[in-house]
C-alpha cells in the first residue's frame, strides 16, 4: 500500500475558502468586480482592496505562495501588498478604512456560515 501512497505530498492541498470569500467580501464593500481585483491592474482603487484581502489571508496564516497562486501573482509580490498594508495603517485614514472592512468581513462571514 505504501508504494501507491508515494506520488501524494506529504500535506493535503490547502483550502482557499477564506481567501475566496475575503475577495467576495471586498467585492461588495469596495465595489469592484473581482475580476478585476484579480486582474493585472495597477490602479490605487484596486491595489488596495486587493493589498487587504492579501493581509488578512496572510494574517490567517496562508503561505505568500498559496496567496500569490490563488491571486495569479508571484509569491514576493503578495509580500508587496502585505507591506503596503502595514505601511498604509499608518495613515488614519486607510487604518480607519482596513478596521471597517475586517468588521464587514467578520458580518459577511456570519451570513455565509447562516446559509
Amino acid at each position: 500500500m505504501e508504494n501507491k501512497l508515494t506520488q501524494w505530498p506529504d500535506d493535503p492541498p490547502t483550502s482557499t475558502r477564506h481567501i475566496r470569500l475575503l475577495a467576495e467580501a471586498a467585492t461588495e464593500f469596495f465595489d469592484v468586480p473581482i475580476e478585476d481585483l484579480k486582474s493585472a491592474k495597477r490602479t490605487n482603487e484596486l491595489v488596495w482592496p486587493r493589498s487587504i484581502c492579501i493581509w488578512a489571508a496572510r494574517q490567517a496564516g496562508y503561505s505568500y505562495p498559496v496567496l500569490g497562486k490563488w491571486w495569479n501573482r508571484q509569491h514576493s509580490t503578495t509580500h508587496h501588498a502585505v507591506q503596503l498594508v502595514d505601511e498604509l495603517r499608518k495613515k488614519p485614514g486607510y487604518e480607519t478604512q482596513l478596521r471597517q472592512f475586517m468588521l464587514f468581513f467578520k458580518n459577511y462571514m456570519r451570513n455565509v456560515e447562516k446559509k
